[in-house]
């Protein structure tokens, strides 16, 4: 294993003057085409490959965005920006097992798909929306990645590069409180150090990396390699620590799923029953109410016959009174 390589970078439309020379800094055209390996600026690549794009756009679009949104952004003064002011941050990073060695062995592929998972989700969780596309080559010796963040650009038409560099964000700041030059550059570097130590715990101390190299550490072959070994360790402990946060996770959702699942069980059983109780009731009801319309209709019908009844010997009685002339009016 190695350490970690993480960098972050930023660029204009038209690449500044050097200091105290003629060539000017990389542009974000020279690095976009670098990018996408076009055939003027890969000479550096002895068989060049069509790069992966493993998140978002095409890098073409993700650079056709800064670009735009360059063109139409003003400074304070509402003056255009100038082509040499930043307006896209790139960066990289690299695994440091080479290509034919992932190529070739199925165990150090995956440490590296591992590798490259955690750095895009880091990726993500950093700058959010910002990051416009993640592309991946394996033409060089060492796998890595590239990604693009474009600033937004607000209403006022004021495109921050500090919205998406933490150095410049820092360096902003401590301008706006009025330090030094030489306080505004510690502050940057202390910001892309955090930014560096960040990657460290979320992503490189996952898998086997160390956080400086042994020249940086001025570390010894013993040295370099004990650190390495325990990086190597750390990760393997990470890893096996995650599989037993995972499986308790799992277990715990278990038990809250088996547990929603009695819950909802006991409380369907006491909303049948409810409703069964709720059924019953209702149906005694309506056999009371048939009973009573029963008994209704019954008393009715024999209310009904005894008028018939009554009605008859009625009619009897007024044809008696007229068979024997009673009831007959009288001649005026």
């Amino acid at each position: 294993m190695g350490f970690q390589f993480f960098r972050l970078n930023v660029y204009a439309r038209r690449g500044a003057h050097k200091r105290r020379s003629k060539k000017r800094n990389p542009s974000l055209t020279d690095i976009r085409d670098e990018m996408v390996r076009a055939p003027h600026a890969c000479s550096h690549v002895a068989e060049p490959r069509v790069p992966q794009i493993v998140f978002g756009c095409d890098p073409q679009e993700a650079f056709a965005l800064a670009s735009t949104r360059a063109d139409k952004a003003v400074n304070k003064r509402g003056h255009k920006v100038r082509c040499d002011t930043p307006v896209v941050a790139v960066g990289v990073a690299s695994w440091p097992d080479t290509v034919a060695d992932i190529e070739a062995d199925p165990q150090k592929a995956a440490e590296y798909e591992h590798w490259r998972t955690l750095t895009i989700g880091f990726l993500a969780d950093t700058w959010g929306d910002a990051l416009q596309c993640v592309v991946e080559h394996l033409d060089e010796p060492h796998p890595h990645i590239h990604w693009v963040i474009v600033p937004d650009l607000p209403k006022d038409g004021q495109l921050q590069i500090q919205s998406v560099h933490p150095g410049y964000e820092a360096t902003a700041a401590s301008k706006a409180r009025g330090e030094t030059k030489r306080e505004q550059k510690q502050v940057y570097k202390a910001a892309m150090k955090a930014l560096q130590d960040d990657y460290y715990e979320n992503v490189a101390s996952h898998c086997g990396l160390t956080r400086l190299g042994p020249r940086r550490q001025r570390l010894n072959r013993e040295e370099w390699t004990e650190q390495q070994r325990q990086a190597k360790s750390l990760a393997k402990a990470r890893a096996s620590l995650m599989a037993d946060l995972d499986k308790a996770k799992a277990q715990a959702k278990q038990v809250i799923d088996d547990r929603i699942a009695k819950t909802r069980a006991e409380a369907q059983a006491r909303v049948d029953n409810v409703t069964m109780q709720m059924h019953q009731r209702i149906e005694a009801l309506k056999l009371k109410a048939r009973q009573r319309i029963s008994e209704q209709q019954n008393v009715t019908i024999k209310l009904e016959n005894e008028l018939a009844l009554k009605e008859e010997a009625l009619r009897s009685a007024l044809a008696l009174l007229e068979e024997h002339g009673i009831g007959q009016p009288s001649p005026s």
